[in-house]
């Protein structure tokens, strides 16, 4: 199978693959999650007009000729606190005093401040003119009744969960999170905390790319470790298949006669929608699906595996949990540093974007290696540099995204 172009690979998991179920969840679990439905102001907030100060409400047609040296002195009725309605009508020349968040009371359409008077328990002076409304928080002035707030496919941040929280929602439909199962291969590789023998490595895949997956909205779940045998490869697909939405296995992808992950993929009746993608790095991949499951087999190369994830299969993977907006969102930005090394396709580079002094400014590390995992410390983006874009010099406008 010919090697895909990489906005082509993109493509295919995208037209393959459809949100996961819908459930419900109570508010205390709503953060982070991908709405299922429209969020609709079924009521004003807030739902009565308040006092945004300390002060006393009046009406404003009484203070036409107020001034400094010529206040207007109001008869107080009450004193009202947040929670708490008036007794009493506002009439002419009279006040009511109230604490912040108190409803205005019936007739009073002003609100001052109460270091803008003078008061004694029982009335208080104006020497200011005011203009009705002002100093008064309307009804709505939040959000009024019938406003669409969110779409489906929006995920809940700390300002919807809070809104949400002000209109009473106690529970809302989200996607459910999807479930991927990791699955490392090779007989080289070791767990983090055993023994490290001469000529293998340690499992790092495994960690790196289940932090990926909890930044995309995925749960994870380790399958485990298979030996270069088809056997062991299948054996941990059956144990993924049970109750895992999507499959991701490291290593056994290249051509190598120890390769066995596609023919393993093939054994348990995935289709083979891409098998390698032209990009550097990352190039080794096998993706496939099987009726509403899918397997993503990513390179053995720490690097590799994490720059295929993140590029190719992070749109899809964010179209699995259900978000409208899971495309890679394309910005430009200012490399710093010459970049002089070239490949046959497309070379993602891994890097830093800061905005300075205005700028969107890129760093990338000189390290990017198929294996070199260390040169994603404190990166947050993908430079994108075409095949027929090399070299590039510092200072130069480059794509690329964060993720």
């Amino acid at each position: 199978m010919e090697k895909t172009d990489y906005k082509e690979a993109i493509k295919i998991l995208i037209d393959n693959i459809v949100p996961v179920g819908i459930c419900t969840v109570g508010i205390d679990e709503m953060f982070g999650r991908i709405l299922a439905e429209d969020i609709i102001a079924k009521e004003n907030v807030p739902s009565f007009s308040k006092s945004p100060y300390d002060g006393y409400a009046f009406r404003a047609c009484d203070t036409g000729k107020a001034s400094k040296d010529n206040p207007v002195t109001f008869k107080v009725l009450e004193c009202i606190k947040a929670g708490q309605a008036a007794d009493m009508e506002v009439v002419q020349n009279t006040a009511i005093r109230l604490m912040t968040g108190a409803p205005i009371p019936v007739g009073a359409d002003a609100v001052c401040k109460y270091e803008d008077t003078d008061f004694t328990d029982s009335e208080v002076k104006i020497g200011s003119i005011y203009k009705s409304g002002e100093n008064i928080i309307t009804e709505g002035e939040d959000i009024k009744k019938g406003t669409v707030l969110a779409k489906a496919g929006t995920k809940i941040d700390i300002g919807m969960l809070g809104t949400a929280a002000s209109l009473g929602i106690n529970t809302i439909k989200v996607y459910k999170k999807p479930l991927a199962g990791i699955i490392s291969t090779g007989d080289e590789i070791v767990n983090p905390g055993e023994e490290l023998p001469y000529g293998k490595i340690r499992n790092s895949n495994s960690h790196t790319i289940s932090a990926a997956l909890t930044l995309l909205g995925f749960d994870t779940v380790y399958l485990g470790h298979a030996g270069d045998t088809i056997e062991e490869i299948t054996d941990l697909i059956t144990k993924g298949e049970k109750n895992c939405d999507v499959i991701i296995s490291t290593g056994g992808v290249s051509a190598g006669d120890y390769d066995l992950v596609p023919e393993a993929m093939e054994q348990k009746g995935y289709g083979i929608l891409v098998k390698g993608v032209k990009m550097k790095p990352g190039m080794a991949c096998a993706y496939g699906i099987k009726d509403d499951k899918f397997m993503l087999g990513l390179s053995g190369n720490p690097a590799s595996s994490l720059v295929n994830l993140q590029c190719i299969c992070a749109p899809a993977l964010r179209k699995l949990t259900g978000i409208a907006e899971y495309d890679n969102k394309l910005i430009k930005m200012e490399i710093l540093g010459d970049l002089k090394k070239g490949s046959n396709g497309v070379r993602f580079i891994r890097g830093r974007v800061d905005l300075e002094e205005g700028k969107v400014v890129f760093r990338a590390p000189k390290e990017q290696g198929n294996i070199v995992i260390s040169s994603v410390i404190n990166c947050n983006a993908y430079g994108i540099i075409p095949k027929d874009r090399i070299p590039v010099f510092s200072g130069e406008l480059i794509e690329g995204f964060l993720y």
